[in-house]
């Protein structure tokens, strides 16, 4: 071969090496759920359809982020942690709640994190299933001791770190067994969150030591099938994890005045009383930290609030939704997003 041919052969393999290694390092960046960084953006864009995992307290712990394309490096945007109810994966909430939608539209990321799930388990009442251990709840998460709290606080940490998140506004929503999680939180980590809006679930763990008060609403329908609006006595038939004092003295009203007395807030009775046809707003808004404290019980509302419907073999309750009454996620935002940890923007 003439030498000329053989320096450009050689420059052609050398630039095809080259080519091989970039392929390669973008193939392995977006391996665990991370795309590559753009101008655009100036960070590490999440995959929104790939779990991140990483290995905590000697569980395998996952979750998936949501980030709005009008999110730049220069943003400060508020950031939505939505907690799953039992038996419904992170892609399953996302899906019914819509709320990655809705984020679009108000500028926050979202992250989606995972409960616990034991392959095979043994447990009599809610195992095998995605759980959060919010307390006499649920399944596995709460058979195994998970430690939810600090694993949720390492997914905020991880978020917060990456992301261009205005640490002020950390917000956290839920259902059902998310929503109690969520409260949990709310107790135990009152340092890092901002607020908490969540439906279809009462507090059920009552250690406040380290507490400093923050807002908190709860909503829930009045013809409730699986959390009852009044209390969860029922449940102790089934489950003796809940046949105690707490759990038998739940509802949505007590758990309204729980957070009231957490948040030693002024008022003896609600300072917020707003009547309607579709939902009624209770609550109280002269409380320690600026803080408040809210109940939107929906009257004719069951265990499933949101707009979708919830109905197929795995779900033996909370199937059809609000039919389009009323936005959910616009209650929760409303809500939520009148707090920062630096100012109240009331």
């Amino acid at each position: 071969m003439p030498r000329n041919m053989n320096t450009a052969f050689a420059i052609f393999v050398l630039i095809l090496f080259t080519l091989q290694g970039c392929i390669s390092q973008t193939n392995s960046a977006g391996g665990n759920g991370i795309l590559e960084s753009d101008d655009k953006n100036g960070f590490d864009r999440p995959d929104p359809d790939v779990y991140e995992c990483f290995d905590y307290d000697n569980w395998n712990r996952c979750f998936i982020t949501h980030i709005p394309e009008s999110i730049n490096e220069t943003s400060r945007a508020p950031l939505i942690v939505e907690l799953h109810g039992w038996a419904a994966s992170a892609f399953e909430t996302r899906d019914h709640t819509e709320v990655a939608q809705f984020a679009d539209n108000v500028g926050a990321i979202v992250v989606h994190a995972e409960g616990i799930i034991v392959a095979n388990s043994t447990l009599d009442m809610g195992g095998n299933e995605e759980a959060w251990n919010a307390g006499y709840c649920c399944g596995d998460a709460l058979a195994f001791e998970i430690d939810d709290v600090g694993y949720l606080r390492e997914v905020i940490r991880l978020t917060l770190e990456r992301y261009p998140i205005d640490e002020n506004r950390v917000y956290l929503t839920g259902w059902s067994n998310g929503c109690m999680m969520a409260q949990r939180m709310a107790l135990e980590a009152s340092d890092v969150i901002t607020a908490v809006a969540c439906t279809s679930g009462y507090l059920s763990f009552h250690e406040a030591e380290g507490y400093s008060p923050i807002p908190v609403m709860e909503i829930h329908g009045f013809l409730d099938e699986n959390t009852q609006y009044t209390n969860t006595i029922n449940w102790g038939l089934v489950d003796e994890n809940r046949r105690n004092l707490e759990s038998m003295q739940t509802g949505a009203v007590e758990n309204m005045y729980d957070w009231a007395n957490y948040n030693d807030c002024e008022s003896s009775l609600p300072d917020r009383n707003e009547p309607g046809t579709i939902y009624s707003i209770q609550g109280f808004t002269e409380c320690g930290n600026d803080s408040e404290v809210a109940l939107i019980t929906v009257h004719a509302g069951g265990h499933n609030l949101y707009g979708k419907d919830q109905c197929n073999s795995d779900y033996v309750w909370n199937c059809l939704g609000n039919q389009g009454l009323y936005d959910l996620n616009q209650l929760q935002w409303d809500f939520l997003s009148r707090f920062s940890k630096v100012v109240n923007d009331e």
